[in-house]
């Protein structure tokens, strides 16, 4: 059973902050009057071009318009985000569906109330000197971790290419950081990145041998809630949809302000990097963000989980 007595040490310190402004119903807070914007805190796990629709709810000023103020919360991890969520310090996390689907499994109350984007944002990148898969056979393949949506991705690949994965080596190399030095230094052949790492390692002589999205479906920016919340407080909960919704229209048809949104965010000064960013990603990005079932499927084989109905991790509010 999921319990908050399993929370890592930095939620709680996250929880303890917030408590101080906590309310009964959902863990909203309230500046003064009741005619103050409800503050919505909504968590999420890493600064990739994937997180662009939640600053842009926040910096667009959209949320307000329905009487919400967001506030983004950087928390290392899906699996902190999800005891966060649980413990009412936040009251929405943007991230993995697998994040949710594995705190669900075990007992956790949460549910994915949309999608926003229904493919693996990451591309396999290897060295100069590999231009087609089939010469990966026999070379080294770094990843985040064992398990993760990283090597997940590989394994999708490999099975495309029919390339056995007993023919390759694969290695926990650690961040991406780290994975691009040791891409550069030779220690790895390939590895998986997101924008607008992918951006920066093309511009090293690296190729693009494949994008994980196109191998099959899988809901990796999803907004997950506690499954009470939709119950104490579905107008709020919609109201949070319908922002999210203009975000990404926000997306799809302002580029300069998407830019100027992501390059605040991601702190990268390579201007050409940034608006590379933002073309991979707003493609990317559902009109309607509804979760495909085919994509939480996959995240039950992934773990072991097969037999369980993709509809038990998935409410619908609007």
């Amino acid at each position: 059973m999921w319990t908050t007595r399993n929370i890592h040490p930095n939620v709680k310190l996250l929880i303890g902050i917030s408590l101080t402004c906590t309310l009964a119903l959902g863990g909203f807070a309230r500046h003064g009057s009741g005619a103050e914007p409800t503050i919505v805190r909504v968590g999420y796990g890493g600064i990739a071009g994937y997180q662009l629709p939640l600053w842009v709810v926040r910096e667009a000023g959209i949320s307000r318009k329905y009487g919400i103020e967001v506030e983004p919360l950087l928390i290392a991890g899906g699996a902190l985000n999800m005891q966060a969520l649980v413990a009412g310090s936040i009251q929405m996390s943007q991230n993995s569906a697998s994040s949710a689907i594995q705190g669900a499994v075990r007992g956790a109350p949460i549910v994915i109330i949309a999608a926003l984007e229904n493919k693996m944002p990451f591309q396999i990148v290897a060295r100069a000197e590999i231009k087609d898969p089939q010469q990966l056979k026999g070379k080294r393949i770094g990843i985040l971790r064992f398990g993760g949506s990283n090597d997940t991705g590989v394994q999708w690949a490999l099975k495309a290419w029919k390339i056995d994965p007993r023919q390759v080596t694969m290695l926990q190399t650690g961040p991406t950081a780290a994975r691009i030095i040791a891409l550069e230094r030779g220690h790895i052949d390939a590895t998986i990145l997101s924008y607008p790492d992918i951006y920066t390692v093309r511009k090293l002589g690296m190729n693009i041998l494949a994008d994980i999205g196109d191998f099959s479906s899988y809901p990796n920016t999803c907004l997950m809630v506690t499954r009470s919340l939709p119950e104490k407080q579905r107008t709020l909960v919609k109201n949070l949809l319908r922002s999210y919704i203009e975000a990404i229209h926000y997306i799809r048809t302002n580029r300069e302000g998407s830019i100027r949104i992501l390059t605040k965010y991601l702190k990268v000064n390579d201007h050409e990097a940034v608006e590379a960013t933002y073309d991979f990603f707003s493609r990317r990005m559902e009109r309607l963000p509804r979760t495909d079932p085919e994509g939480i499927k996959n995240i039950l084989k992934e773990m072991g989980a097969p037999q369980k109905t993709p509809a038990i991790f998935l409410i619908r509010v609007c």
